[in-house]
Parts: C-alpha cells; sequence; structure tokens
C-alpha cells in the first residue's frame, strides 16, 4: 500500500504526539477506553525509534493489534483488581481512616455512653456502646465510624 509508506520516514515523535491527542481525547471523554490506544501508540514511538524500517503496513497493523490486546488486557485488570471506585473508598473521610485504631479517652459521659478520645493529638466525639465503662486517660479502640461520632469499645 504505497499512500502508508510517508510513516516509513515519520519520526518517533509523531506516534508520541498521537498518543497524547488520543490520551487528551481520554480525558475529555473519560471512558478509560482510549487510554489503551494511547499506550498503543506509545508503544508504537518506542518500536519505531528501535525498528526505523518499519514499514506503514506494518506499522498500521502492530498499532491495530497492539490497540486491541491492551484494551482486553487493561480492561481485564480493571475488572481483576478494580478501579480504585471501591464503596469502601475513604478518601475524604478521615474518621473511617480511624477504624481499629486505639485512642485516649479524654472524656466520659456513663449517662450518655458518650465523650470524647484522642487520635494523634486530635480530639473527636466518641459513643460507647451501652454498658460499657471508660476511665479518663483509658484506652478504647475504634469500631466504627458515623460521620464525625467514633463508636469506641474498651480494650
Amino acid at each position: 500500500m504505497p499512500f502508508l509508506d510517508f510513516l516509513v520516514d515519520l519520526s518517533p515523535w509523531w506516534w508520541v504526539a498521537a498518543a497524547f491527542v488520543i490520551g487528551a481525547a481520554e480525558m475529555v471523554t473519560g471512558t478509560a477506553v482510549l487510554i489503551w490506544i494511547a499506550l498503543a501508540a506509545l508503544v508504537m514511538a518506542v518500536l519505531h525509534a528501535l525498528m526505523p524500517g518499519l514499514s506503514g503496513e506494518l506499522q498500521i497493523t502492530l498499532f491495530a493489534a497492539l490497540s486491541v490486546g491492551l484494551t482486553f488486557a487493561g480492561r481485564w485488570a480493571v475488572q481483576r483488581y478494580g478501579d480504585g471506585a471501591a464503596s469502601h473508598d475513604t478518601l475524604n473521610q478521615r474518621s473511617n481512616h480511624l477504624i481499629g485504631r486505639t485512642a485516649i479517652v479524654l472524656d466520659f459521659h456513663a449517662a450518655s455512653h458518650s465523650g470524647a478520645v484522642t487520635i494523634e493529638g486530635m480530639r473527636w466525639r466518641a459513643e460507647w456502646t451501652a454498658g460499657a465503662n471508660a476511665e479518663v486517660g483509658g484506652t478504647v479502640r475504634v469500631r466504627a465510624a458515623e460521620g464525625m461520632i467514633l463508636k469506641v469499645e474498651p480494650v
């Protein structure tokens, strides 16, 4: 195919530029599909730099095969390992990061089973389970968090 012969003489930087354009399109669309095609273009840039005599037909064929292969591999990896948007994501939920940690009791009101604890120098409102008792200066463990209130139990 003589119309693809121009690819032989092009610099590998054109594949890098194509990768950035496709990557920008991925950022606009947010489909998580174009990222694999952009990665295929980057791989083609490396291949073209290592083997500058690749014919235009071979470059397009390799790019298509890499695009399909990386798309399937990427989709499989996202399904297997997740995309980071888990339901238990605790980003911007500092109190959820504290579950399982120990805290020092600053204040305890037996009538309401509530008080305050400190973790890493930060004061938190806390609630104990009914019937639990705590002493100021004692240690408790965070078992859950509801908003900014920690649910604690004696250690």
